[in-house]
């Protein structure tokens, strides 16, 4: 299951990577771009690409809720920055800064800022718990025994593994319903040409992110 979901998750996440690419000098040219309309739908291109990765990702966590807390697919840097397995939902409003944001928007963006770093505490709180499981009896003195196990031991082993793995994944979901939570809260007091903006500046972070990662590793 774990080799499926690998090869399977990495295709996808490496056609991904291509049309983010392409995406990124769509969303970059915008100032060839005159029609809302034109803009409108690079808008709900940009939304949908990220819903598609969002999807994928949720059922291999689904599958194999391990392989994504430590997804093979990113550099040693990248995941450097992350927190529970992707960037950091608070992370989105320094995208935010640039956009000349009126009074009543940026009141908006203050406030969902607020409640997204609130229901972060919570989620690394959350995860805290499930990472300290990870070293409680009886699962951690059962992984660690040198001697065969009889089959109630094992057993016994194989339950505990199961409810931290659905612990974990529960703390998982958790955090990305929040990214896009925060994003989507963000878009709905962005005017147009602000959300074209917006996704621009994410979409950059994350190929700067990956570049800077690739160089690191050569």
């Amino acid at each position: 299951m774990a080799t499926n979901t690998l090869q399977t998750f990495t295709d996808f996440y490496d056609g991904w990577l291509l049309r983010h690419l392409h995406l990124q000098n769509q969303l970059t040219a915008v100032d060839n771009v005159k029609e809302l309309v034109e803009l409108d739908k690079l808008v709900l291109k940009a939304s949908d690409h990220y819903r598609q990765y969002y999807e994928e990702k949720s059922n291999a966590t689904d599958k194999d809720v391990f392989l994504i807390c430590s997804p093979p697919w990113y550099t040693s840097f990248e995941i450097a920055l992350f927190w529970v397995a992707d960037f950091q939902p608070s992370s989105l409003f320094r995208f935010v800064g640039d956009l000349n944001l009126t009074t009543e928007q940026a009141r908006w963006v203050e406030t969902v800022k607020v409640k997204t770093a609130r229901k972060e505490s919570e989620i690394g709180e959350a995860m805290a718990v499930v990472q300290e499981s990870l070293a409680a009896a009886p699962l951690y003195g059962l992984m660690n025994r040198t001697e065969r196990l009889v089959n109630g031991q094992v057993s016994e082993l194989d339950d505990a593994m199961e409810e931290v793995k659905e612990a974990m994944r529960v703390v998982m979901v958790e955090a990305d319903e929040l990214r896009v939570a925060a994003a989507v809260e963000i878009l709905e007091v962005l005017g147009v040409v602000q959300r074209v903006k917006f996704f621009a500046a994410v979409g950059e972070f994350r190929i700067r992110a990956r570049r800077i990662g690739l160089q690191m590793e050569v």
